[in-house]
């Protein structure tokens, strides 16, 4: 995203290896406000710290917000003093953009494509060319909208988008093209007016934020048309639509307010289905405030801010904002990984210093009245640049990802790989479903007529069973029984524990799954689980009436799930059932799928790498002990998946998993006999 700024402001601090000032050379220009340069660097750490883990910001995406309100304002600013001077020329507009946006943007998108040339695979580098194209054609939130999941910029499986910042850069372009001759024609037309006119539109463009967030949520998030009104805010306070504040004890007050908005705003859990909304006043509100309380006289925000620290911040934010995410995306693909903090240092470091030298060797020569680019080089390289860009974005795109890079052999791997990515069928699964009563619960029925049943009974882990047990039925290997699968994906089979996340009914799921495993035609019970939530806090809480009380620590969780799974065996039993537990199947530290992948490209470098089992072994023996000293049978699939300490992942190269977690469905038949032995174990319980 840009890091917008006047004229004046566009030669910031001179700085050097041997000493940074810290300074802003427009220091010297009365109009210049360097708390505003300390306002930017909030919002664009908020964002870095936010992308990195960094500190505990989950609002820091909020970041984004903040710089529009300052690029609405400062823009409007420079804007306004033109058309008074009668001196605003549309052409001098766009060519200063030019010299703002394009020499850093387009030094990160071609390091953008020797990365994505070096470490992405074929379908990372289709959605990559898609990218570029719209990227370099200020469309990139378009396509991001296009393409999003059901949580889009929230979404964890974003791993390959190495352009997805770019998409507040595109809506600020966007806004940019249309308000300049909008602000022209109220100056020519309306210029008493002004200000309601612009009151309005900021109105309207949050009302239909509003509207779409409850409608359009990723809309909400992505169009141009509900985030104008955050760039309008920042064009209200340019334009003095309120009276300035000449008392320092109500300067004081509004700056403080501001800055304790935004700080409220980067440590609330904000909801990512809700935002921005009502809930994007807060930072934008905040930044308002900042900027106003600053206008009339100096104030204690005001000199925080315009510390030279807080300055230089500012000062290569716009760097800053464009390097960082690339940083992260491509480390993630490195074939050596970093972990932990040691993660998020080096990221954070080698973001500040490309940022640093990208501003001062980069953005600079084209930058101020004294740069020796003329307006026609600065248009005729943007338009090499973007040619570039664009061609290679459409050759990625209609090449099916440059699959030539690779040999017949390593592009196989590679192929068979990504084909594991979307192996598994997820239909059986209920996710965060509201179950009132038993016909809420979307079941899968294998053998509906049958008079004996086995009820899976479970989260994903079990779901990844149902290709097993549906090719076990077909062939009659279940007798007279049929099979029915009760899944909630990301909950346990425990009625008096329920997910903490939002819109999680793992506690009512579980009630009247029992309710369906005591049914007279369910001889077996199955019961399987994840273990994602073990070594972490707080993922679950114990349910009274459905209501959350108190979260768990992993150790309180292991208590309380161990004992009310002994609890559950007991009544299944006392109701004529028999029980097999699946014990934890094996979870690994990263997705094997895409380290095949790489350990495909790299391997030959002598630079492959093994995936680390996460499971616990403990909490493994903890539930066999549950299970078996209360009377239920169990399948262990680490008996088939693992030799001793080492558990098998790929064959041939390619991994049998689609995921960290999830065995893929085409290889799911690994599990058959198994699976058969332990569901024959015992004959249907008469009733």
């Amino acid at each position: 995203m840009e890091n917008p700024s006047v004229q004046k402001q566009l030669e910031p601090a001179r700085s050097n290896w041997s000493g940074l000032t810290f300074e802003s050379s427009v220091s010297r220009s009365a109009g210049y406000r360097p708390d505003v340069d300390g306002l930017r660097a909030i919002a664009v750490l908020a964002v870095l710290f936010f992308h990195t883990g960094f500190l505990n910001f989950p609002g820091g995406f909020v970041g984004v917000d903040v710089f529009y309100v300052i690029s609405g304002y400062l823009i409007t600013s420079l804007l306004a003093r033109e058309m008074l001077e009668d001196k605003f020329s549309l052409v001098s507009f766009y060519e200063r953009r030019a010299r703002r946006i394009f020499p850093a943007l387009f030094t990160v998108l071609f390091f953008c494509i020797l990365a994505a040339a070096i470490l992405f695979d074929p379908q990372e580098m289709i959605g990559f060319g898609k990218a570029l194209v719209t990227t370099t054609l200020f469309t990139s939130n378009f396509y991001f909208w296009h393409s999003a999941r059901p949580l889009g910029y929230f979404d964890t499986n974003i791993r390959s988008q190495a352009l997805l910042h770019t998409w507040s850069l595109s809506v600020e372009e966007q806004f940019y093209l249309f308000f300049p001759l909008t602000l022209f024609l109220l100056f020519r037309w309306q210029r008493r007016w002004i200000n309601p006119w612009l009151l309005l539109l900021t109105i309207v463009s949050f009302a239909l934020s509003i509207w779409s967030i409850h409608h359009y949520p990723i809309v909400a998030f992505y169009w141009l048309i509900p985030r104008a009104w955050e760039l309008l805010v920042g064009s209200l306070l340019a334009m003095k639509a309120i009276p300035s504040l000449p008392n320092r004890v109500a300067r004081e007050l509004a700056g403080w307010l501001g800055i304790a908005m935004i700080c409220f705003a980067l440590r609330f859990q904000i909801p990512a289905e809700l935002f921005p909304g009502w809930f994007a006043l807060l930072p934008c509100l905040g930044a308002g405030l900042v900027i106003y309380a600053g206008e009339a006289g100096p104030s204690s925000v005001r000199a925080i801010l315009g510390l030279r620290p807080f300055v230089f911040i500012g000062v290569i934010s716009y760097s800053l904002y464009l390097w960082h995410w690339p940083i992260i995306v491509f480390s993630k693909h490195l074939p050596f990984r970093f972990t932990g903090r040691t993660e998020i240092m080096v990221v954070l470091l080698s973001s500040l210093v490309m940022a640093f030298v990208s501003f001062e060797y980069i953005e600079r020569p084209f930058r101020g009245k004294s740069s020796p680019i003329t307006r026609r080089q600065v248009f005729g390289l943007g338009l090499a640049a973007s040619v570039l860009t664009l061609s290679f974005g459409i050759a990625a795109y209609r090449s099916q990802g440059l699959p030539g890079r690779y040999d017949p052999q390593t592009r196989q791997v590679i192929a068979g790989n990504l084909a594991r990515i979307d192996d598994f069928d997820g239909s059986c699964g209920n996710f965060r479903n509201e179950v009132h009563k038993l016909d809420d619960i979307k079941f899968c029925d294998l053998g509906s007529q049958s008079p004996h049943k086995i009820l899976f009974w479970g989260d994903s882990h079990v779901e990844q069973l149902y290709p097993a047990v549906e090719q076990i039925y077909k062939e009659g290997g279940l007798g007279d029984q049929g099979a029915v699968f009760a899944i909630e994906d990301g909950c346990l089979p425990d009625a008096h524990l329920n997910n903490t996340r939002e819109g999680y009914h793992c506690d009512s799921f579980a009630k009247f799954a029992m309710m369906r495993a005591e049914e007279k035609d369910i001889g077996t019970v199955f019961l399987g689980f994840s273990t994602w939530w073990d070594r972490r806090n707080g993922d679950f809480c114990i349910s009274v009436d459905e209501i959350c009380r108190n979260s768990l620590s992993s150790d309180d969780l292991r208590r309380n799930f161990l004992a009310d799974l002994a609890d559950e065996i007991h009544q299944l039993q006392a109701n004529g059932k028999n029980v097999i537990v699946c014990l934890p199947f094996p979870v690994y530290d990263v997705n094997l799928p895409e380290l095949e992948i790489s350990n495909a490209v790299f391997g030959r470098f002598g630079l492959a790498e093994d995936p680390v089992d996460r499971t616990s072994i403990s909490l493994g023996e903890e539930v066999r002990a549950t299970a078996i000293s209360n009377g239920a049978e169990i399948l262990d699939p680490r008996e088939t998946l693992c030799s001793g300490s080492q558990c098998r992942v790929q064959i041939g190269g390619v991994s049998i998993y689609m995921d960290s977690n999830h065995i893929a469905r085409s290889q799911i038949a690994i599990l058959e006999n198994p699976l058969r032995n332990a569901l024959l174990a015992q004959p249907p319980r008469a009733h």
